[in-house]
């Protein structure tokens, strides 16, 4: 999978260009939250190395120009990829608390589950320290990376979906979708909201904003602010205990909590709370719940719409789909 982080570099955990599961660390670059770089990771399946991660860093040129950029060569590189494998992508942006190994397995369990291909945008958010004061810290962070988020979907654009015109689409149909998950929502809000964002989004056929904890009075005016080139999806668990944590600390009712007052026009609402299997789940795209919600995962990061067969009826009244 391709990494796209704004982490610190562990240089002392590379060795010949290639370094283990702790490439990147829980600070943001050295550089700056503003500065990105593109990584490999792949996981050894056989051989006496069975289990561990290969991150490879993409060298950048010396002189850095508009021809050798390394996110134009990758990202054309992963068009080319995904059209000969005849695979989708997803553009995932984890959650908080997550260090950089615990993104790789969360972004390698997509991969195998829905078949898709991910390309991993990995933001420091688990920095320590006591829980509440680092849960402050990583929304500070996730604002701090809002530039970084919105230079990697310009050049995904243009260099990726850039390529695909009409003939190209008509021949493989590869599709882009992103999903946010849980606090990585709260960066895709901060960065929809900032005076850098350009609609770049649109180049998503689907945005699945995963249990997000981000609040939920006013959400309307930010998710209907997005762009994308088909729909945009809303998940919800009344019971989520993560959310419940995050709701009690101060904050408004979380978007990803709350089954009333779903007003914005662009989104699908689907309401999950009390489905087989759900009960308290906060990661709903993981967990072992139901065929239903397997199901919705799989059509949605594959860029399509979920249809009649889901197990689910729509209730007028809320504006959601419910079990």
């Amino acid at each position: 999978m391709l990494i796209v982080t704004n982490r610190n570099i562990n240089q002392d955990r590379f060795e010949n260009g290639v370094a283990d599961e702790f490439a990147f660390g829980e600070q943001v670059n050295t550089k700056g939250p503003n500065e990105i770089r593109l990584a490999h990771a792949k996981k050894v399946k056989t051989g006496a190395n069975s289990g561990d991660w290969r991150i490879k860093l993409v060298k950048e040129p010396r002189n850095l120009t508009a021809e050798n950029l390394p996110s134009k060569h990758e990202f054309a590189a992963l068009r080319k990829r995904l059209q000969k494998a005849n695979k989708n992508c997803v553009f995932f942006i984890h959650g908080y608390n997550q260090s950089f190994q615990k993104n790789l397995e969360q972004s390698l369990l997509i991969e195998e589950l829905y078949d898709v291909e991910v390309v991993a945008f990995s933001w420091p958010s688990n920095t320590g320290g006591f829980t509440t004061r680092e849960y402050r810290d990583a929304k500070r962070t996730a604002q701090a990376s809002v530039a970084a988020l919105d230079a990697t979907l310009m050049k995904l654009g243009a260099y990726h979906c850039g390529p695909f015109d009409r003939e190209a689409q008509e021949s493989c149909d590869v599709k882009l979708s992103l999903m946010a998950y849980s606090l990585g929502n709260f960066l895709l809000q901060n960065y929809v909201r900032d005076a850098l964002y350009e609609n770049d989004a649109n180049i998503f056929a689907n945005i699945v904003l995963c249990q997000a904890d981000v609040d939920h009075p006013g959400h309307q005016y930010w998710v209907d602010a997005i762009e994308t080139g088909k729909r945009i999806y809303i998940t919800i668990n009344e019971n989520d205990w993560v959310l419940k944590w995050s709701d009690s600390n101060f904050q408004k009712d979380r978007l990803g909590r709350t089954a009333r007052g779903l007003i914005a026009q662009k989104p699908n609402y689907y309401d999950f709370t009390d489905g087989p299997g759900v009960e308290r789940t906060h990661g709903l795209f993981y967990a072992d719940t139901n065929a239903t919600i397997k199901t919705f995962f799989k059509t949605v990061l594959n860029g399509k719409r979920p249809d009649d067969s889901l197990d689910l009826f729509y209730d007028d009244i809320n504006n959601s789909w419910r079990f």
